[in-house]
């Protein structure tokens, strides 16, 4: 059922969290191949990270037990991530991490919907890398 045109009360997301088994290895992962700001420091105790995408937007690290990740199936088997970054420069980024990373997709062209690829972080969760519309 399509709802009809109304304003939303939500303004924006204001941060996503994502599950870690490791704080300060994953602080330092998306530090080094994202550029994310870490907020406050962070050392082996600690339970959460907070790392600044935008004045508005965060990514908190969040301690878990054991390894778990965000990455899930669709019903046709695709493995699907939870959350897209847009980035500046597609292309530069992609070559840096191609660098850095073992698990890392190719660029796809998806026309009028922009480039994109994927990479994983160190517990697996599945990241959209996208270069804006096309």
């Amino acid at each position: 059922m399509i709802q009809k045109q109304t304003v939303s009360v939500v303004k924006g997301i204001n941060c996503i969290y994502i599950p870690t088994s490791n704080i300060k290895k994953s602080a330092t992962w998306y530090m080094e191949n994202l550029n994310l700001v870490l907020l406050i420091d962070v050392n082996e105790e600690s339970t959460q990270a907070q790392l600044k995408i935008t004045p508005e937007q965060s990514i908190f690290l969040i301690k878990t037990p054991e390894k778990f990740n965000l990455t899930y199936k669709e019903i046709d088997g695709h493995e699907q991530c939870l959350l897209t970054l847009e980035v500046t420069n597609i292309n530069d980024l992609h070559e840096k991490l191609r660098n850095n990373l073992d698990d890392i997709e190719e660029i796809q062209d998806h026309n009028e919907c922009g480039s994109s690829f994927y990479i994983k972080d160190p517990d697996g969760n599945k990241i959209d890398i996208w270069g804006g519309w096309g």
